[in-house]
């Protein structure tokens, strides 16, 4: 048997003593009078003062000089009854004491009827720093791993626009990151090896497949060395491509140590057809030789028979 729900108990009191434990600050602004007020963890998270009356324009005031004006503008684009009222931000806080942290801004915008002007504005933000700092950490990781790797190694969004490369690839092709990124890569690839890129690449990206191309790259100077490339999609927990990994290895070596196989073994090829040619022709020349011999000896005895 359910119980009833009693009604007194989620009040605000405890509403706000629940997020508060969790860190999370709760904020509203009225609008068009952009009146403000926010709980004390969000006071808090700002470096506010807890018993003081805040205004947005103090929140502002509390943020990174460099992240300010990306708040304005997410909150200008939330409070726009042309959008859809949604409103997410990360960005850094500076506290009294000079400390910055990274704080989540989450919210949404209420409208009149006629959606013709936003009349209320709230949300919840909470300290994401630690989050942050170990977002760094890995990618200081990666990075690191990426530069200490021989090959080229470079990454893409689902729709296979590249969005990093290492410093590999700057070194070999000359160009520059922005140059690389998106599909500026193409540039690079022998126009006789790009089609078959570029087919490559689009079946992968259509069927998430790996991906395994061979391909020759222009140098900086102008000459170009043979290269593997091959990449794997990273998937989220449902199976969608979130992200591609690829690298691309010279094997512009071993190409031509193949080639010089190849050139070899057509080599041999022709010296055994020719020797073959030269032993089938000798053998019938033998056999002549053999026929004439019979054919002398046969009229010799003969000969001695008659006479």
């Amino acid at each position: 048997m359910s119980v009833p729900l009693d009604p007194t108990f989620l009040t605000p009191e405890r509403i706000e003593a629940a997020l508060d434990a969790a860190g999370v600050g709760v904020w509203e602004m009225e609008l068009p009078s952009r009146s403000f007020t926010c709980s004390t963890r969000c006071k808090s998270l700002f470096g506010l003062p807890l018993d003081a009356t805040v205004s947005f324009e103090n929140v502002v005031a509390a943020t990174h000089p460099d992240d300010q004006r990306q708040l304005e503008q997410a909150v200008a684009s939330s409070l726009d009854p042309a959008g859809n009222g949604r409103f997410a931000i990360e960005h850094r806080v500076v506290l009294p004491g000079g400390e910055q942290r990274w704080v989540r801004s989450t919210g949404t915008a209420s409208f009149d009827e006629k959606r013709t002007k936003a009349l209320r504005f709230q949300g919840i933000t909470r300290d994401i720093s630690d989050t942050r700092t170990q977002a760094q950490q890995h990618a200081t990781e990666f990075e690191f791993l990426a530069e200490s790797i021989p090959e080229v190694l470079w990454t893409a969004q689902a729709d296979g626009a590249v969005t990093y490369f290492n410093q590999r690839w700057m070194q070999y092709t000359g160009q520059s990151l922005e140059q690389a990124l998106s599909w500026g890569w193409e540039r690079i690839i022998h126009p006789e090896d790009l089609a078959l890129c570029l087919e490559r690449w689009t079946t992968a990206l259509r069927t998430g497949n790996k991906y395994e191309v061979e391909y020759r790259f222009r140098r900086h100077d102008g000459a170009y060395r043979w290269f593997i490339g091959r990449a794997l999609p990273l998937r989220d927990a449902a199976g969608k491509v979130q992200k591609w990994f690829g690298t691309c290895t010279d094997i512009h070596d071993q190409k031509q140590t193949e080639e010089a196989l190849r050139r070899r073994e057509d080599e041999l090829e022709r010296a055994y057809q020719d020797l073959e040619a030269k032993v089938i022709f000798r053998t019938l020349q033998l056999e002549e030789q053999v026929r004439e011999q019979q054919i002398h000896i046969t009229r010799l005895e003969q000969g001695a028979a008659n006479s």
